[in-house]
């Protein structure tokens, strides 16, 4: 028996579309981009023309998976909604993801477990229901117009089935009602609610007409139509006793996103449709793909607010925490900016006047997202600043700090971080970059040192961990810049000069280019972000981004 899936390993199932496999989703740095560019991670058919070269990410947030649009020509929908510019959404089992021409059902099972459908594709005669010239008896009609108050009222899906499922059967004169979602795009399917001869049941029919939901999944009303023969109709069919039928799709947008599936089976023999029961159904259809899409639209809507405050209480714990932006000690011009992405974040960077003409400067960065990365990255700042005060000395103050996070991380968080101490009496800056790497020099003659050299492992790894301090001489005129991987990282789409295009990370050349377009009492950090977010395409980043900038004379 094979190894099952790690927990946090997903799949896009395809259920409409063209016949592809099912896309595997494993966590990575950055997330998975996904479209047709050979550099993309999870590569399209270079043929679908609607899918854009870089068209969605998917990250995995430590708790969840999430999506996003990457600007689109087509768009990106999630159950129906099409994804606007902003935070990523939240992916659940069984969300459909519609990038055109396909519609992917998410799932944590790379093959959807569901009912099969009988063998009867090409032999039983199936015709969609025309409806435009059909007039519903009065009974029909009020039978519609009293149902969609209560179908417009569900609460949730399983009670909008329920309502669906008795008023289908009131409405047509057949004896089972099936509310069925599809599974994959070989005609699989899982049943949603079911009512056999008049009683609600947890089972349901061992199969279901694959030529019904065929022509179902094209959009429209699919008829089980030879009244009074069996001539056109499979073997499989009559031996089920079937002698009418009808399947329904219910529509999120151009997405079928499950079906009404009604038969007689176990009924009178030769048990027909009443009277104008095509055109019953697909007003039903149409009723209930509304109320569908409504259900779906809250539950969007409700996980965009639970982002949006997220976000909120992000931006405000970071606010209380850090520093001012601007800041003037004993010859020092400090700027320093934190702006959260998209999830509750793990940056932080301190600026501590030492007395003394020292001037402490640190950036951190708790590795992963959410809450728990929050809270680490607040007790962390906090007891830094302490042993910052207290020993002014950049090695002891990052020895002392991963003594107190080790045993009191998760196993799975830990925290890079880049401290500096300046001392403008000796002119010299004494650093340790614990696993963060991210940090730099400018020049005054435009060239640039890196600052790199001093430290060891990200803290909280080793218990025991000892850091030493790696001290440079302070170049007159210059400046440092340290950022967290927010930056360094940050995908946008690249221009070459033939006019092709790749998708590339910011990475340390793009702060030294950006360092090196600044100069005089230009604002490094705010130039910085601007060019961030033009590579980016995007003010709303992928994951929080941290820059400090020291000035001296």
């Amino acid at each position: 028996m094979g190894e099952a899936a790690p927990s946090n390993v997903a799949y896009l199932v395809p259920i409409i579309g063209s016949p592809i496999d099912s896309i595997t989703l494993a966590p990575k740095a950055g997330g998975l981009t996904l479209g047709r560019h050979e550099q993309c991670d999870l590569r399209l058919p270079a043929d679908a023309e609607k899918v854009s070269r870089f068209h969605a990410r998917f990250a995995h947030d430590g708790k969840s998976w999430r999506i996003a649009d990457l600007k689109s020509r087509w768009g990106t929908f999630v159950n129906g909604v099409k994804l606007e510019e902003g935070p990523d959404v939240p992916l659940t089992e069984g969300d459909l993801v519609r990038i055109v021409p396909w519609t992917f059902s998410f799932s944590s099972h790379p093959k959807k477990r569901g009912m099969t459908t009988s063998e009867d594709a090409g032999r039983t005669l199936v015709r969609s229901v025309q409806v435009d010239q059909a007039r519903l008896a009065d009974d029909m009609l009020s039978l519609l117009l009293e149902s969609a108050s209560g179908i417009h009222g569900a609460k949730n899906e399983q009670q909008l089935a329920q309502l669906l499922l008795d008023t289908a059967l009131a409405g047509t004169g057949l004896t089972n009602a099936v509310m069925l979602k599809p599974t994959d795009a070989s005609g699989g399917v899982e049943i949603v609610s079911s009512k056999m001869n008049g009683v609600a049941s947890a089972s349901a029919p061992p199969t279901f007409s694959r030529s019904l939901i065929n022509m179902a999944s094209t959009g429209v009303v699919a008829e089980l139509s030879g009244p009074g023969s069996t001539d056109n109709i499979s073997q499989s069919i009559v031996q089920m006793n079937i002698t009418a039928a009808l399947c329904v799709p219910l529509m999120l947008g151009n997405t079928v996103a499950a079906y009404l599936y009604l038969d007689s089976r176990g009924g009178a023999a030769g048990q027909q449709l009443r009277r104008n029961a095509s055109a019953f159904a697909v007003a039903l259809g149409r009723i209930s793909s509304l109320a569908l899409a409504n259900l779906k639209r809250i539950d969007m809507e409700r996980r965009q607010a639970t982002i949006e405050s997220d976000l909120k209480a992000a931006a405000a714990a970071q606010k209380w925490i850090l520093p001012k932006r601007l800041n003037e000690f004993s010859g020092f011009h400090c700027i320093g900016e934190s702006r959260p992405g998209q999830y509750v974040g793990g940056d932080f960077f301190d600026i501590i006047d030492l007395g003394d003409g020292k001037l402490a400067v640190a950036v951190g960065d708790v590795s992963g997202k959410g809450v728990a990365a929050s809270v680490l990255m607040t007790a962390t700042q906090g007891y830094l600043h302490a042993a910052l005060k207290e020993s002014r000395d950049p090695g002891k103050a990052v020895t002392a700090v991963n003594r107190f996070v080790n045993p009191r991380r998760p196993e799975n968080k830990f925290v890079t971080m880049w401290v500096g101490v300046y001392d403008m009496n000796e002119r010299t800056l004494s650093y340790v970059d614990a696993g963060h790497s991210y940090a730099t020099i400018k020049n005054a003659d435009g060239s640039f040192t890196s600052l790199d050299a001093g430290g060891g492992l990200p803290i909280g790894i080793t218990e025991d961990g000892v850091y030493a301090a790696e001290t440079v001489t302070l170049p007159p005129g210059g400046c440092a810049m340290v950022v967290s991987d927010g930056i360094i990282e940050e995908f946008g789409v690249v221009h070459a000069a033939d006019g092709s295009t790749s998708k590339a990370q910011f990475q340390m050349d793009g702060l030294r280019r950006s360092m090196s377009a600044s100069s005089g009492d230009d604002d490094y950090v705010a130039n910085l972000f601007t060019d961030l977010i033009e590579h980016a395409g995007t003010d709303h980043l992928a994951d929080d981004a941290t820059a400090v900038l020291v000035k001296w004379e």
